[in-house]
């Protein structure tokens, strides 16, 4: 017999474990008021099968269920989200019981996703010299943080921060003899509390009024030392090192890879920051660290790139972790030269992906465009950008005859675990369920590893079965897309009609295990028989050759999400391609002079330049879309006469609800200044991020090229050299939008970094 107890969010689940489940589970809901919570929705989703299970409190607020199946019964009370887990392991007879306070505002804000703090330059204010005898002000409050350990023991001379997102500032100070630091803080603003270099350790939000708070914190001093190698973190851990308030001791037993797990480097990589640890397995293959909590880690080793994920962003109080982990080396990793892609394979990114563009909705056509200059000419002027934008008018409560039978496909990879993938998924594609009508047939399929039908085809009807189950989708496991769409493609046709759209939408943010090939063939097949297929790809890792062949093919759509964030619009556009269409066959034309030389656009592809003009062609416009383009010309020893020298743009387009042609023409003028010295081409916030969208594309394109003619040092030197240029662009803080795509290109320098690292120990 084997005792199991799980601490879960503070709460106390224990079992018995024997072979058969028969497992006995007692909820208590109450009021922030302490009072029983009556009838209060309760789910359970088991987290492998997708079965949903639904009850309500009883006059008591209590409910008991039985569990005889399954594994882990993911809980959602009301709002409250996987606000609980049940795990039942390999089976077992026993019970549990967990007590709750319904507060599903607290709740929210003590999980809410915080922003990257990369993206933010903040101002940083010592508050080191503040008295705790200090009185507020009108407009301030005087918060006081104080630490002590499980014996009462106060804490002196620790590093304490507010941080406060909607300001931008950090408020710093330090622990007093007292284990009490105290700041003066504005009001109505929410901060976020950081101990001694961990983050997220607890949080406290200010009202109107001016206070004085006083707020108590576990804390215990680390029994470890870390230091900086080589720009990893390494620790020196006594052997008998306890996890802490803040540090979780993670245990990892390493199997496989290239030494059968012993001797290995092991890299923890944490998420939303540049800290990466690095430690080395032991003759048995196991490595203990010291993690912070409240955080996100992946598992990396030097053939294999999140190899696990580790989370504790809710953990509280004590926490210990033992995971095994094979180490099975990707082939494109452990021999470089398949790593590295050819031109004919890489992925450019989409300027689209990572610029904000917003312009006024269209008064009269359905379809608008503007013009723009980016910057001033002067005699120095080298370099003009000219900003053309796109907006068609936002069609709502669109009236449609044909109903829905659609299939998500969905990606729930470990990848997908980064940068808050998932939860933009899961929320996109809520607001995507919550667009449909009841009529509508949906049905919804996970993949990783191996692929699961988390909701079958049949009509929407109450859409909140759909959407207990979505919340329930957590990431993790590997990638097999094949198995995914067969399965997807099957829901789809047991519902097909020739009265419904009949579309596979397929999400993914990686590489599948099977033959692009052999899943186009089988993709085919599918699509023979009537059924379309969509794509959305996510991040900058995933195989665009067979995402756009397989949307091709299926006679859908393309989507790139290239943030996380973008992940809403994409399913947007895919809503609207499939709903409200507004334009087909537009073509924008761009005509200019000797003196404003044409040299490059970003934002669309495949235009044709001609002597004096340039076209690209655009095949769909569809309802709320608001576009920016980027057009690069070189500037040949300007003068004041430069300013009559006119653009002219012109863009036709074939409007759907009418079936006429449209044809619009606009001409833009350039402004002289007699400033002296060369400007910044890029001037505005959106165009510097297209620069660096420029400047990785190409740079990532010169590092393809030289490592295929056997230039390593030029390849790695290109890719260094667009994360500096980056970092020009933006020298304190990246935008949240280029987060994604510098973390793609410190994947090829770990990639060169692997070749000088294996090169080493072969000497």
């Amino acid at each position: 017999m084997k005792f199991i107890s799980l601490i879960l969010f503070g709460l106390v689940v224990t079992m018995f474990s024997f072979g058969q489940t028969d497992y006995t589970y007692d909820l208590t809901v109450k009021t922030r008021r302490g009072q029983p919570d009556i009838g209060r929705k309760v789910v359970f989703v088991e987290a492998n099968t997708y079965e949903r299970m639904t009850f309500k409190t009883d006059a008591s607020g209590k409910l008991t269920t039985q569990f005889d199946h399954g594994t882990t019964w993911l809980c959602s009370v009301g709002e409250m989200r996987n606000c609980l887990q049940v795990n039942l392991g390999n089976g077992g007879t026993g019970s549990g019981r967990a007590q709750i306070t319904y507060d599903p505002e607290g709740y929210a804000r003590e999980h809410q996703t915080l922003p990257d703090r990369r993206s933010i330059h903040f101002t940083m204010k010592n508050q080191e010299r503040l008295s705790p005898m200090s009185e507020p002000e009108r407009g301030f409050s005087i918060v006081t943080i104080v630490l002590r350990d499980r014996q009462e023991k106060k804490h002196s001379g620790i590093e304490i921060q507010l941080v406060c997102f909607e300001n931008e500032t950090i408020y710093t100070g330090k622990s007093n003899h007292n284990g009490a630091a105290s700041f003066r803080l504005p009001n109505n603003h929410n901060f976020q509390i950081d101990v001694d270099g961990v983050q997220d350790l607890n949080w406290i939000d200010l009202g109107e009024q001016s206070v004085k708070r006083t707020q108590s914190l576990l804390f215990q001093p680390r029994t470890f030392t870390e230091k900086i190698e080589d720009g990893f973190i390494v620790q020196n851990l006594p052997k008998d090192v306890k996890p802490s308030s803040s540090h979780a001791r993670i245990k990892l037993k390493v199997r496989g890879g290239p030494k059968g797990g012993i001797q290995e480097d092991v890299y923890i990589r944490m998420m939303k920051s540049n800290d990466v640890y690095k430690a080395k397995t032991d003759d048995d293959g196991d490595v203990t660290l010291m993690l912070p909590i409240r955080a996100k880690y992946f598992v990396d080793f030097l053939y294999q790139r999140g190899a696990e994920q580790i989370d504790l962003s809710r953990v509280k109080g004590i926490a210990l972790q033992e995971k095994t982990i094979n180490y099975e080396p990707d082939p494109r990793l452990s021999n470089i030269e398949n790593f590295i892609p050819t031109i004919e394979e890489l992925i450019e990114f989409d300027m689209h992906n990572f610029v904000e563009a917003h312009y006024p909705e269209p008064t009269q056509d359905n379809v608008e465009f503007y013009l723009k200059w980016g910057n001033k000419f002067n005699v120095e002027s080298k370099e003009a950008l000219l900003e053309v934008g796109m907006s068609v008018k936002y069609k709502d409560n669109i009236q449609r005859n044909i109903p829905l039978n659609i299939c998500f496909v969905i990606d729930k990879s470990g990848s997908m675990m980064g940068a808050d993938r998932i939860e933009q998924l899961k929320q996109s594609l809520i607001d995507f369920i919550g667009e449909l009508d009841a009529k509508d047939i949906v049905s919804i399929v996970v993949f990783e590893s191996d692929a699961r039908l988390a909701v079958p085809a049949e009509p929407l009807g109450d859409k909140q079965k759909a959407i207990d189950i979505i919340h329930a989708i957590q990431a993790g496991g590997g990638t097999n897309i094949y198995n995914g769409m067969v399965m997807g493609f099957d829901e789809v046709l047991k519902k097909k009609s020739s009265h419904t759209v009949n579309r596979l939408i397929l999400l993914t943010d990686g590489y599948g295990a099977m033959p692009p090939q052999e899943v186009i063939d089988k993709a085919k097949s599918y699509i023979a028989k009537g059924v379309e297929l969509s794509a959305i790809g996510v991040g900058t890792g995933y195989n665009e050759a067979l995402l756009t062949q397989l949307a091709s093919a299926g006679g859908g759509h393309m989507h790139l999400a290239g943030t996380s964030t973008n992940i809403q619009e994409a399913f947007q556009a895919e809503l609207r391609s499939i709903l409200s269409p507004m334009a087909k066959d537009a073509q924008l034309t761009v005509k200019y002079n000797d003196a404003i030389v044409y040299r490059q656009l970003f934002g669309y592809h495949n235009e044709v330049v001609t002597k004096g003009q340039m076209q690209v062609e655009i095949p769909h416009l569809f309802a709320g879309l608001s576009k920016m383009a980027l057009i690069k010309f070189d500037l040949h020893h300007p003068t004041p006469a430069i300013v009559d020298q006119k653009v002219e743009v012109t863009l036709e387009y074939t409007d759907i609800e009418t079936g006429k042609k449209v044809v619009r023409t606009k001409n833009c003028k350039p402004e002289w200044t007699d400033a002296t010295g060369e400007l910044d081409m890029a001037i505005d916030k959106e165009h510097k991020k297209a620069m660096a969208v420029a400047v990785a594309n190409q740079s990532l394109k010169v590092m393809s090229e030289a490592f295929h003619s056997g230039d390593r040092a030029k390849a790695e030197a290109a890719v260094r050299n667009a994360m500096e240029q980056i970092r020009q662009l933006f020298p304190d803080a990246q935008p949240t939008a280029l987060l994604e795509l510098t973390e793609t290109l410190k994947e090829y320098v770990w990639a060169f970094e692997n070749i000088k690292i294996v090169a080493n120990s072969q000497n």
